[in-house]
């Protein structure tokens, strides 16, 4: 079964991610390479990296659909964004500016590192009061949940799903964020993995790796079962 990568910054020239078309083709063959063949696009929506034209967005996003069927690579691509969550988010959804995960009502919000709990979980409620579910990015690097397994629980309950990257999975006991993710796979509070990668230096689609560790401890859902729920629109 091949894996899904529900977070990354893969499509070109429009956030800090691949910088051009060349950068997104690197990227998508070594998604491929570890196994991945469903891929959600995600770029940035928000103050730090601006707001991008939805036009443009599915203008770059058909370029790469193009460019995968005439390399044969195999892999299916699904347009989305990464949320800032801010005052208007919502508004915008509701006007088509923001793109909700492959036009289903999940949407991959983010928070400012240093955000306090009552944002992010007033943020939930509002999200999910507006008919949307959210699905909190890398949630390991919020200070406000790292290492506060009671508030990981209460966003979940307050009807989030939980994503953290790929890259904080490997680790030992020591290892503070890989110790937070093991915490939340044992209390049932990890939904998704996704890869968040930008390019292939720095910040790479290290999914195989992760996909080993969660193999062993049998959360074989959050790599397959739960990511197909989620493009299909259905419920986890």
């Amino acid at each position: 079964m091949g894996l899904i990568d529900i977070h990354t910054h893969i499509i070109y020239g429009v956030d800090d991610g691949a910088k051009d078309i060349e950068e997104s083709i690197a990227l998508l063959h070594e998604e491929k390479r570890q196994g991945v063949d469903k891929i959600l696009l995600t770029p940035h929506y928000g103050p730090k990296f601006g707001h991008p034209d939805k036009e443009l967005l599915k203008e770059h996003f058909h370029m790469l659909c193009e460019k995968v069927e005439g390399y044969n690579l195999g892999i299916q691509l699904y347009l989305g964004s990464e949320l800032y969550y801010q005052q208007n988010t919502v508004k915008d959804l509701d006007k088509g500016k923001a793109l909700t995960l492959n036009d289903t009502k999940y949407v991959l919000v983010e928070f400012g590192v240093q955000d306090p709990f009552s944002v992010i979980f007033q943020a939930v409620h509002e999200l999910g009061y507006a008919g949307y579910i959210p699905v909190i990015a890398h949630v390991e690097r919020y200070e406000a949940v790292f290492k506060k397994i009671k508030r990981a629980e209460e966003l979940v309950d307050a009807g989030a799903y939980l994503q953290v990257n790929a890259e904080s999975i490997p680790g030992g006991m020591f290892h503070p964020m890989a110790s937070f993710v093991k915490k939340l796979m044992k209390e049932g509070l990890l939904h998704f993995v996704g890869s968040d990668c930008h390019n292939l230096e720095t910040r790479r689609p290290d999914l195989d790796q992760a996909e080993k560790i969660l193999l062993k401890r049998g959360a074989e859902e959050v790599l397959y079962d739960n990511p197909a729920a989620l493009l299909e629109g259905k419920y986890i």
